[in-house]
């Protein structure tokens, strides 16, 4: 089976942060979470923030966004009609039946759109759309823990993301590969911390 991360990787993009501008053009009164968004993605992208501190501004965030936004399936039905062109060729190339995505971001945004890629294994972050709470984060080393309960013994043939966070799964698979917009550069098996 081959294991990919989503935003950066297959998506041409951070599908969260597209999301959210697609629902700002709809919900202008969601406005005022930009900054907050903004600096606190650069913070998890960089490492700077907590898992705990992560979780607790994604609810706060979240549980705000959904009092204002409503219909959430119906918004995310359309965001998809919009962006699925941003799916990356290399991965409509390549996909199998047995593709597994993992991801940080949010069940309720990619379950549409595996849904239209023939995508059948899905583990990402969940959150509640009634209430903002956080079910699951899946990120850094989360994502072999949930993969692994998830399937467990499975062999990784290869496994595909944008950011060398993804390590701990990188070390789980016969080969890793790193994409950076089109090109696909596999990762030297040293630059891994065993």
């Amino acid at each position: 089976m081959n294991v990919y991360d989503f935003d950066n990787t297959i998506y041409d993009g951070e599908s969260v942060i597209d999301f959210y501008l697609y629902c700002l053009h709809r919900h202008p009164g969601i406005l005022k979470y930009i900054p907050h968004i903004l600096v606190s993605w650069v913070k998890y992208k960089t490492l700077l923030l907590s898992r705990e501190k992560l979780m607790s501004l994604a609810e706060e965030y979240a549980a705000e966004f959904f009092v204002k936004v409503k219909n959430v399936e119906s918004l995310v039905s359309g965001f998809w009609d919009v962006h699925e062109q941003k799916i990356k060729k290399f991965y409509l190339e390549n996909r199998r039946d047995d593709d597994v995505v993992i991801s940080a971001s949010v069940s309720f945004l990619l379950r549409d759109i595996c849904g239209r890629l023939g995508i059948k294994n899905l583990i990402c972050s969940d959150i509640d759309t009634a209430t903002g709470k956080v079910g699951a984060l899946c990120f850094r080393q989360s994502k072999p823990d949930f993969f692994m309960e998830r399937f467990p013994g499975a062999k990784i043939d290869s496994f595909y993301s944008d950011s060398m966070n993804d390590a701990p799964m990188m070390l789980l698979a016969e080969r890793s590969y790193l994409v950076k917009g089109d090109k696909i550069i596999p990762v030297d098996g040293s630059r891994l911390k065993k």
